[in-house]
């Protein structure tokens, strides 16, 4: 994943060679933006090292995902 600075971007959609991540950010307001799509765990490693995603946030994502597993195992 290579990343540059850039300005007027309205939109960004990132496929990764192996299929595992789907992304597409779409600015907002200025610099902030909404990112939607499916991102591999080493996705999230290479956006968290490179700023782009803060380690809270990765944290509490994990976490996040994790309840919902168990919650849909003790449904299931």
């Amino acid at each position: 994943m290579t990343f540059v600075n850039a300005r007027d971007i309205l939109g960004v959609i990132y496929n990764s060679k192996s299929g595992n991540t789907s992304l597409k950010w779409r600015q907002l307001k200025r610099n902030n933006g909404k990112v939607t799509g499916e991102a591999s765990a080493n996705s999230l490693t290479n956006l968290a090292e490179s700023g782009v995603l803060t380690l809270d946030w990765v944290e509490n994502y994990l976490k996040k995902k994790s309840e919902e597993a168990k919650a849909d195992k003790t449904t299931n």
